[in-house]
């Protein structure tokens, strides 16, 4: 996708063109902000949309049309795969937390609770 005419979506920052503009783009799509105008440029693949016959200056890929079956298969596979990995690193923050709540609410005083206490009682 680095060179798929910029449109709306992809502008000189959100793009595939460089790793880090990647980074940023793959990064958008999993926080599911405005991934769609990402992959709106992608799925134009005929003229008046793109130039098929533009010529990159040293690459030997011709023309910046976006190819619409593997954008959407590659968009939606990485939109699955990265919600199940983030939502569940969410649920297992959650879940960790609460446990050590209840853990610390079952026993509201610790053995080391108790021996700072006498500690500090001793000195009055």
């Amino acid at each position: 996708f680095a060179y798929v005419k910029i449109e709306v979506g992809i502008d000189d920052m959100f793009n595939f063109e460089t790793f880090g503009n990647s980074m940023i783009c793959l990064f958008q799509i999993t926080t599911s902000a405005g991934w769609d105008g990402l992959l709106a440029p992608i799925l134009n693949s005929e003229p008046p949309d793109c130039d098929p016959n533009k010529v990159h200056p040293g690459s030997s890929v011709k023309g910046d049309c976006g190819n619409p079956s593997v954008g959407i298969f590659f968009f939606v596979s990485y939109i699955i795969i990265s919600f199940l990995v983030v939502v569940n690193m969410y649920i297992a923050v959650i879940l960790e937390n609460f446990s050590v709540a209840t853990e610390e609410s079952a026993e509201p005083l610790s053995e080391d609770d108790f021996e700072m206490f006498y500690e500090v009682w001793e000195k009055f």
